[in-house]
């Protein structure tokens, strides 16, 4: 970009590991903050998680890590000894906003819970990725605890089936985004009166909040959320079918859309069975069925350009590959011999850059110290 990114200025210590926290500091980072990634003499231990590895495994830029540490620096400092914290206080002396994951029995055990900061670092934003919240937050969790005890795997797979999670670490996601709009709400309110330098985000509370419509439907009713596979609890037909040579989504929002539909295979409702959404939601199973029939008949391509050229949300299922390649060429960063996937963020049009590769660990140590050392000497 030609332009300042617009966070440009602003100085985030990074020291949380694995999933959540880090996805929130690297959407900073790709918005222009400087990222200091604090990390244990052993490594964030995402590190590891491979293979498939950048690189030689030795050097242990795992895939999995390199997903969520690009536009970052990383600095080494053991935090179990006094030197370590020292380190830590200087950097945060000259930060806006510290992200970390330790649970809070940690965190005191290091000095960093919220009211010794708050007391050395008057302003800077604090902002946490737990994994429970309330009187539970010094319980451990992943994401795949989290899926469970938050309801979403419940809701997850066939009626028939089991629950299951979803394909991807979802919670950590969203967890670490709500923790990002956080973080930037608390730099934007500093210097008024009444906004905090605290935030706090836990996966299970992402996870049940998350539950969005579904949660309402439960607490509109009462009734207890069903699985649907890939159907909707609350729009018909709102799922994925068969043709003869692959699987496409049909998401019919609306009773004119139903008709469109219709109308491109060829069916005619003649007695307004399916004429208005409740309709077909009570009618759902033979609704698809019914629907199945003419679209087995279809190849799925031929189907999907007619759907789309009649105004209808539908496309293909991709696999990853061909998902990756209707991004379209050049959509990935090439760097240093990684290929990484860039920010979906575009400010002014423009999408945001790769300005640095994920890490080797402790590469910027020197770095940094002499920059804070230079920093602290001129204050």
């Amino acid at each position: 970009m030609d332009r300042p990114l617009p966070l440009d200025g602003i100085r985030v210590i990074d020291a949380s590991r694995v999933l959540a926290g880090p996805f929130a500091t690297m959407l900073l980072g790709d918005l222009g903050a400087d990222v200091i990634k604090v990390e244990p003499p052993d490594g964030d231990e995402t590190r590891t998680w491979g293979p498939p590895w950048w690189g030689d495994p030795a050097d242990r830029c795992s895939a999995y890590f390199a997903s969520v540490n690009r536009n970052k620096r990383s600095v080494v400092l053991d935090l179990r000894g006094s030197d370590g914290l020292a380190a830590m206080h200087r950097l945060l002396a000259g930060a806006d906003l510290l992200v970390h994951n330790y649970r809070p029995s940690t965190a005191e055990r290091l000095g960093l819970e919220p009211e010794a900061l708050r007391a050395r670092h008057p302003g800077l934003i604090v902002a946490t990725v737990g994994g429970f919240p309330g009187a539970q937050a010094d319980r451990p969790a992943y994401d795949l605890l989290a899926q469970a005890v938050s309801g979403l795997m419940s809701i997850t797979g066939e009626p028939d089936g089991p629950p299951m999670k979803v394909g991807v670490a979802l919670l950590d996601l969203v967890a670490g985004l709500e923790c990002a709009v956080g973080a930037l709400a608390g730099l934007l309110g500093r210097g008024r009166e009444g906004p905090a330098g605290r935030i706090e985000v836990s996966l299970v509370e992402a996870g049940v909040t998350s539950l969005g419509n579904v949660l309402a439907n439960h607490l509109a009713s009462g009734a207890e959320a069903q699985r649907h596979g890939n159907a909707h609890p609350n729009i018909a037909p709102y799922e994925t079918f068969e043709a003869r040579d692959g699987h496409l989504v049909v998401a019919v929002g609306n009773d004119a859309q139903f008709a469109r539909l219709l109308g491109v295979l060829g069916m005619e409702d003649r007695d307004g069975r399916y004429a208005t959404n409740a309709a077909r939601v009570a009618l759902r199973a033979e609704l698809a069925a019914w629907l199945g029939q003419a679209v087995i008949g279809w190849e799925r391509d031929a189907l999907v350009a007619e759907l789309v050229a009649a105004d209808l949300p539908a496309g293909p299922v991709n696999t990853v590959s061909q998902a990756l390649a209707a991004m379209g060429e050049g959509w990935t960063a090439n760097l240093g011999g990684m290929r990484l996937a860039p920010s979906p963020i575009r400010v002014e049009g423009s999408s945001l850059p790769v300005r640095r590769l994920p890490p080797r660990l402790g590469e910027h140590t020197a770095e940094v110290t002499a920059e804070v050392t230079a920093e602290l000497g001129r204050s």
